[in-house]
């Protein structure tokens, strides 16, 4: 046999093809072959994409339920951003969404890193990186759920793809609470009694908290008259003489958390005054701190310009506070006397760390607050004392919302107390949260 050389070889071959070409009788069998190969790529390829888009959604849902169920948590882990039980519960959410708890990871404030599926859980949210880019960037009352998830591809591995990752966010804040009056949250407060309703009226439009754990936790008179959307006793109700109540107080309910416990103290700031100061005429003040309190006497007007102020005092107002373009006062000892005769209009800041709060007093500083005076003053905030006993007197208030969170109430005869909940001026809404969640992006 002659054997061909590598040059006739390829001539060979080449002739082969010549002729293979020319020879029309196949065309439309190699034709109708290669344009199946192409579809069946290009049909391989949608199912590849349609898969993606149906974990994608999936993915989504997951991510929007472990925000929400994160949200919930935000009262109950105080001031500790991420805390175990919302980090629980926003796993949680993801295993009753079909996936196994075995697989998921979480971390937390934008960690990386990690294998499977990964939930980062971002008590305020980081993600996008700054406020430019979302607006809640950094809120701690927002909590955010970023999921990631890498898919297998099926098809689109013929053209060197095996894997895509998947990677969705959402954002949720906690509802507002249904409650706008708490007393005796802290522990130290539970075994006393938190509301002692000698007479007087308060008209609240959303519900009441009395937390203490006492057999005597309420006492209420023949001449007190209470509205409210409910009124829950975690321990016992001594009725005396009765009162009305629009809700009848429901006793030995669960006790529940300090929903203002996240709260932490500011900073001095610029030192202001550091002895008692008492103005002499009208004026206005600058925030900072003022240490040894403020005594303002009968028919003198104090304006406050917007910001927090430092009290290392007391503030004992018998003229007129007006503080409106959004003022926080902390009182690191001391409290608040509003005297007979005395009026106020104040209103929070609306935006910022202190949004929605009026008067924050130290978690261990038990001075009492008193309001009393003039029925038209105005207390727009969160009204703030923990371990302290807040007095109402005589006095009204016509703000568009109030909240009170304190160690215990009193009220007397010839108050007339009216708590609203319109929290619209603010934007993250009412700085107590709980029983729902919202999705916010």
């Amino acid at each position: 046999m002659t054997r061909l050389t590598d040059g006739e070889d390829m001539k060979r071959i080449l002739r082969c093809l010549w002729h293979g070409l020319k020879d029309e009788s196949g065309d439309a069998l190699i034709l109708g072959a290669v344009g199946m190969v192409a579809i069946m790529a290009f049909a391989g390829l949608a199912i590849d994409v349609g898969q993606l888009r149906f974990d994608k959604r999936q993915l989504q849902a997951a991510a929007d339920a472990a925000a929400l169920a994160g949200a919930l948590e935000i009262s109950n882990c105080g001031s500790t951003a991420d805390c175990t039980n919302m980090q629980n519960a926003a796993k949680q959410a993801l295993v009753e969404n079909g996936f196994a708890a075995g697989s998921i990871t979480v971390k937390t404030q934008c960690a990386t890193g990690g294998s499977g599926l990964i939930l980062i859980i971002n008590n305020g949210p980081c993600a996008l990186g700054s406020t430019s880019s979302d607006p809640n960037y950094g809120n701690k009352k927002y909590v955010e759920a970023e999921v990631t998830e890498v898919q297998n591809m099926s098809f689109a591995r013929m053209i060197g793809i095996s894997s895509e990752t998947i990677t969705v966010r959402s954002e949720a804040a906690a509802g507002n609470s249904p409650a706008c009056l708490y007393t005796s949250t802290l522990p130290s407060q539970q075994s006393s009694t938190g509301m002692t309703l000698n007479g007087g009226t308060i008209n609240s439009s959303c519900g009441i908290m009395d937390d203490s754990t006492s057999t005597g936790a309420l006492v209420s008179d023949s001449g007190v008259s209470i509205t409210s959307t409910s009124f829950s006793v975690a321990g016992g109700w001594s009725p005396n003489n009765g009162g009305t109540f629009s809700s009848t107080p429901k006793t030995h309910v669960a006790t529940v958390s300090d929903p203002l416990s996240y709260l932490t103290p500011p900073e001095q700031g610029t030192l202001q005054q550091s002895g008692n100061y008492s103005p002499g005429s009208n004026a206005t003040l600058s925030p900072g701190a003022y240490l040894g309190g403020i005594n303002l006497n009968s028919g003198i007007t104090l304006t406050f310009s917007p910001g927090t102020y430092y009290m290392g005092g007391s503030i004992n107002c018998g003229g007129t506070m007006i503080g409106t373009g959004g003022v926080t006062f902390y009182f690191s000892s001391g409290s608040l006397t509003m005297n007979s005769g005395s009026t106020a209009q104040l209103v929070a800041p609306t935006s910022g760390t202190y949004a929605g709060i009026l008067f924050y007093q130290s978690s261990t500083d038990s001075s009492a607050m008193i309001l009393d005076g003039n029925s038209t003053s105005k207390f727009e905030g969160a009204i703030y004392a923990p371990d302290a006993q807040l007095t109402l007197n005589s006095s009204g208030n016509t703000a568009a919302y109030t909240i009170v969170d304190v160690g215990s109430v009193m009220l007397d005869s010839g108050a007339d107390f009216v708590m609203g909940n319109n929290y619209s001026s603010l934007s993250g809404g009412s700085p107590i949260k709980g029983g729902s969640a919202v999705l916010a992006e």
